[in-house]
């Protein structure tokens, strides 16, 4: 399908989806190769260059799978994207624009090459509901990149007025400037950027996803040209991931880009009204960056949100970022119980209310109450989350259905300690015990059986330890 064919068959869809819900958008398909709004989407960071010419390492191929398998067991098979940052040259931002050749530092001892440990990772991860995929740059590039020269000598870099270089930040102790998307699209540059990563792993193309840090486009006075003409190209660069057979994801979101980006690391640009007119399958993204102190961030509560999950991994880098205030002196040996609070007070919400249809908010501010299909309601001001007359969440204590598992479990878990009495729904009718277990990045560990009285359970929370609740059919619960 060409490109013209593609962008009209994804911009019919968008139309299609805003009058429908997730689940009867279930028989009209997806656009993407996968949906972002029902998928954990997580960053790791494996290295960083050392200022010396080699890598300071945080999480190499091998740690990295030891993880995933462990967080598969805390996230119970949930579906994952993991983009793995750092996996090249000497590090995370190294000798862009060139991004050809795997972080040595990274490889398995058994290996012969680096890039057969990654291709290796990404495919003992599939074992856990784990897709292991990139995050690259297009927009960066740097003076000390063996591509440096042709992006100078072919006209490739954004221009000041007076002519001079665009540069844009400073990292890992050098000048990054940004890339003209105009230029390096007609002289043929992106495109042999992308095609040369896929020829050195062609398994992305089964992955079918690639994560974009930083893509953002400027206007570059210097060749005369307005953000506007920046933006078209790119949108061609995008189609031309898109037509490879891989979903482009982003750092920021883009509303020029919707149809096309299905999901966002920082999620801060996203109105309320963009929230009620997009679908989540067609736009969605981890989080609200907390640093851009101007963002409505109630709006994560109100609509569902994830996490980053980078710094809640065991590494040096635990904890670096989006802490829980109170935990003081926590090392990565506490990262089980930062994971849980992070996934357990985000995710199951998140992922339950984007398979409903956004109806309407009321109220203003601290006042607004967003409301769903099937008759769930969400509340700022006491922290609730509603369905009918059923309490699914007050402020840090959430007991929602694990929607993504065959089982009709429910996953529970607070903050603090405390008995929690919880009406069963209408799938559990006729169900007389239950069996809840710990999770555990070991696997499920027995609690205890539980009788179910008028359709009620109550449910013994620990500070911070997650439940599964199984219900037990015929004197035997269903598969774990």
């Amino acid at each position: 399908m060409n490109t013209y064919l593609l962008n009209f068959a994804r911009l019919a869809l968008i139309a299609i989806v805003s009058v429908l819900s997730h689940q009867e958008l279930a028989s009209q398909g997806s656009p993407f190769n996968y949906d972002y709004s029902q998928t954990l989407v997580m960053k790791m960071m494996n290295a960083v260059p050392d200022g010396k010419g080699g890598s300071k390492v945080y999480i190499n191929f091998e740690n990295a799978l030891s993880i995933i398998k462990e967080v598969d067991q805390l996230t119970l098979g949930v579906p994952k994207i993991i983009y793995l940052t750092g996996w090249q040259y000497t590090g995370h931002d190294d000798l862009y624009p060139a991004f050809f050749e795997v972080n040595k530092a990274l490889k398995r001892p058994r290996d012969e090459s680096a890039k057969q440990s990654l291709v290796w990772l990404i495919r003992e991860a599939k074992k856990y509901n784990t897709r292991v995929s990139l995050h690259i740059n297009m927009t960066d590039a740097y003076n000390n990149s063996p591509m440096w020269n042709d992006y100078v000598a072919n006209d490739l870099i954004s221009k000041n007025a007076d002519g001079t270089l665009m540069a844009i930040g400073f990292y890992n102790n050098l000048k990054s400037y940004q890339i003209n998307y105009r230029n390096e699209w007609e002289h043929g540059f992106a495109q042999k950027r992308i095609d040369s990563l896929l020829s050195l792993l062609p398994e992305l193309k089964d992955v079918g996803t690639i994560h974009i840090d930083a893509w953002i486009a400027r206007d570059s006075k210097g060749h005369g040209e307005g953000v506007d003409t920046e933006i078209e190209y790119q949108k061609k660069i995008c189609n031309y991931w898109i037509n490879k057979g891989i979903d482009p994801t982003s750092e920021w979101e883009m509303d020029y880009m919707t149809g096309l980006v299905p999901y966002y690391w920082h999620f801060n640009h996203h109105t309320q009204e963009e929230y009620l007119r997009i679908p989540a399958n067609i736009c969605t993204g981890s989080h609200m960056n907390p640093d851009v102190k101007k963002s409505d961030f109630d709006l994560e509560f109100l609509f569902g949100t994830s996490m980053y999950g980078q710094f809640d991994f065991p590494s040096e880098l635990f904890g670096q970022w989006g802490f829980p205030p109170d935990w003081k002196n926590a090392s990565a040996d506490d990262w089980e119980k930062k994971f849980n609070w992070d996934f357990y007070l985000n995710f199951p919400q998140y992922y339950y209310l984007n398979r409903l249809k956004r109806l309407s908010v009321d109220g203003e501010e601290k006042g607004r109450v967003a409301y769903y299909s099937n008759n769930v309601r969400v509340a700022i001001a006491d922290s609730t989350v509603y369905e009918n007359n059923r309490l699914l969440r007050k402020g840090n204590t959430i007991c929602f259905p694990a929607l993504w598992r065959e089982d009709n479990s429910l996953v529970a878990y607070s903050e603090k300690a405390c008995e929690l009495l919880y009406t069963l729904p209408e799938s559990w009718k006729g169900v007389q015990m239950a069996e809840t277990y710990l999770v555990t990045k070991n696997g499920l560990v027995r609690k205890k059986t539980i009788e179910i009285r008028n359709e009620l359970i109550k449910l013994t929370l620990e500070a911070g330890l997650p439940l599964i609740i199984l219900p037990v059919i015929n004197n035997n619960t269903k598969k774990q």
